[in-house]
């Protein structure tokens, strides 16, 4: 019983709060075949593509998970209900990094199916960059209760990444395209951490 209820509130929250941003990071994906080329791709070529869209499409996807509650009103109201809130938010995270994996993987499967070489290990790498970034929106967003604040902070890091590239190792997000030949585990780590702190934050702040 209580499992289906929160399954009811989470489908819920996620078709009012967050189909826009759904719906923008498919776009995305499907606008990439028309950015780039797609096709007959060595590894390190079809990283390029992979790992420049897979951050953006976690930026977006993940970034506004706090969002709703921005609304004062909005979040005492949430507060009055018997599910916990930080569960919600859990849920709301997990749902945004399995759809982040999905849309991730189904571009890394598209090009596989153009002839280009994507491995396993790239698909990790760029789904590694994408839940980094992702994350680092989250908890800026969470930091500064304003998910303007995590897109901008999460552009600045991408725009960051494209100039400066193997200097911010090991937190670079172009990793195989920079030449590297394994997954980074910082990136996950990272993730993992940023999303931890943001909820603790929202918890003891709020």
């Amino acid at each position: 019983m209580v499992s289906g209820c929160l399954a009811k509130v989470v489908f819920s929250d996620a078709r009012h709060n967050f189909l826009v941003h759904d719906l923008a990071a498919a776009a995305l994906l499907l606008a990439a075949p028309v950015v780039f080329g797609l096709s007959g791709l060595n590894e390190r070529m079809a990283a390029v593509p992979l790992e420049m869209l897979a951050p953006v499409i976690g930026t977006i996807l993940m970034t506004p998970v706090f969002s709703p509650e921005q609304n004062e009103s909005i979040y005492d109201v949430v507060k009055s209900k018997k599910i916990s809130h930080t569960l919600v938010c859990c849920l709301r995270i997990l749902l945004a990094a399995v759809l982040t994996a999905v849309l991730v993987g189904a571009l890394a499967f598209y090009m596989r199916c153009s002839d280009s070489q994507v491995t396993a290990r790239l698909f990790a790498g760029a789904l590694g960059s994408a839940l980094a970034l992702g994350a680092l929106g989250t908890f800026f967003a969470a930091v500064g209760d304003n998910v303007v604040i995590g897109y901008m902070v999460s552009i600045s890091y991408l725009v960051m990444n494209l100039f400066l590239r193997k200097k911010l190792e090991p937190f670079d997000l172009f990793t195989f395209s920079d030449g590297g030949t394994a997954v980074d585990p910082w990136l996950y780590a990272a993730a993992v951490i940023l999303i931890l702190s943001a909820l603790l934050w929202r918890r003891c702040r709020k």
